[in-house]
């Protein structure tokens, strides 16, 4: 009777490790000033064999930022990546897994939730991240054009616009850190070409004028905090 006790009990705590080997659980890595959670990762294993399969990090205000997942102790991507907006909409998304080590079947949305890029593309990636790991650059292919979208770690949009063959093409636009439109460009050939603005974070123009084949031409102006003309400078 005691040798089937005995078995068993062994049984039990062979079972119990076996549980505790597999047990998920999060760990908190850091936190804001006033306590609540900034980065989380997500463990699983017991003590000095528990390895990272899943990450968390927080906005200020407690909305989830974004969620990665990991398999294995190197860490490797694995499994749907989701980054969010400060307000808690879905910013960008993809599919990690052992055929796409890169990601697949990225998604980039706009606050309203729509895509960014009207249209069919080739393929898309993420080419360039924030210093707290947010999308920072990211590029949609379509032949042999480029369409880049340029992100501040808030996930507001810096810039976006065409390149081809590597250079800038077509309109440009880039942004203030408050959304407002701080610089409107046409480009060709990599050059700017065509009528260029500039314009303060209240959206009042700063100066405007012409470029041909990269260099000022012809009459700018420039206004003053009020959006009058405060004078003008001609270019040969």
């Amino acid at each position: 009777m005691k040798k089937i006790l005995s078995v068993v009990s062994i049984a039990f705590v062979v079972l119990l490790s076996s549980c505790n080997s597999g047990r998920e659980y999060e760990t908190v890595v850091s936190t804001y000033p006033d306590g609540s959670n900034q980065l989380v990762y997500i463990m699983k294993g017991k003590d000095s064999k528990a390895v990272k399969i899943g990450e968390k990090m927080y906005y200020s205000n407690g909305q989830l930022q974004y969620e990665k997942h990991f398999s294995g102790k190197d860490e490797t991507p694995d499994g749907v990546w989701n980054y969010y907006y400060p307000t808690g909409e879905l910013f960008v998304s993809g599919d990690y897994n052992s055929d796409h080590l890169k990601g697949n079947d990225w998604t980039l949305l706009n606050r309203d939730g729509k895509p960014y890029l009207d249209g069919e593309c080739d393929s898309m990636r993420i080419a360039e991240w924030s210093e707290i790991g947010t999308p920072a650059s990211v590029i949609f292919y379509q032949a042999n054009s480029q369409y880049l979208y340029q992100f501040y770690s808030n996930c507001a949009l810096r810039s976006t616009g065409k390149t081809t063959d590597g250079k800038r093409e077509g309109r440009w636009l880039f942004y203030h850190p408050n959304g407002m439109l701080q610089t409107e460009a046409t480009f060709t050939n990599g050059r700017e070409n065509g009528k260029y603005t500039v314009y303060r974070d209240n959206g009042i123009p700063y100066y405007q004028g012409i470029y041909e084949n990269g260099r000022r031409c012809g009459e700018w102006e420039f206004y003053d905090e009020e959006g009058n003309i405060a004078h003008r400078q001609k270019f040969n």
